[in-house]
């Protein structure tokens, strides 16, 4: 089944990481576009509909739960929030609170974070 046509936001800031998630969720089938900041992330969600937000929590310039809600007030329609982070502790909890669906935490593996997005049985772009 894969992700195929699934519209997926990556935000993280570690250039490394933010090609490597981007290429794998593309591998999938999924329309993947990488954003390295916050901010890079609001200005593209605004433009375009994704089904899914992954993102990490430690972003430079936007606290992760504030990017959240901010995402989630903004969306037109219903979106998924998954989270990938290497925080621990109350940061994983505010995120919860701002609406993350799921939160996987570094070092994760790859194939349990697909898994999850495949069950999402996310509806092939129009």
């Amino acid at each position: 089944m894969g992700l195929r046509g699934s519209r997926i936001l990556v935000i993280e800031d570690a250039p490394d990481v933010l090609d490597v998630f981007t290429l794998l969720l593309r591998a999938d089938g999924a329309d993947a576009v990488g954003a390295g900041s916050g901010r890079e992330a609001l200005t593209i969600f605004r433009r375009r509909h994704f089904d899914v937000v992954l993102s990490d929590l430690g972003l430079p310039d936007i606290p992760g739960d504030v990017l959240i809600r901010t995402i989630i007030a903004a969306a037109r329609r219903p979106i998924k929030v998954v989270v990938i982070t290497g925080e621990r502790g109350p940061a994983l909890t505010r995120a919860l609170e701002a609406g993350a669906d799921v939160i996987f935490t570094k070092p994760c593996q790859w194939g349990n974070v697909v898994a999850y997005l495949d069950g999402l049985r996310l509806a092939p772009a129009a």
